[in-house]
């Protein structure tokens, strides 16, 4: 019972973690695009892309 309950904590953050990286990108988006910084522009919309598919393979997205 506590082994499920700690597997469902973990699982709920993962899923938290996913839904940070999308608002930030829809956050970025909002602010006017990307272009200043490829870097930091290519890791928010490649965190946001991963973020996508854990959620669509764990069914929550």
């Amino acid at each position: 019972m506590i082994s499920a309950r700690k597997e469902s904590n973990k699982l709920e953050e993962v899923i938290k973690l996913c839904h940070v990286a999308i608002a930030k990108q829809a956050e970025q988006n909002a602010k006017g695009g990307f272009g200043l910084d490829d870097y930091t522009d290519g890791r928010t919309v490649g965190g946001a892309s991963l973020a996508r598919n854990i959620l669509r393979l764990l069914g929550r997205g």
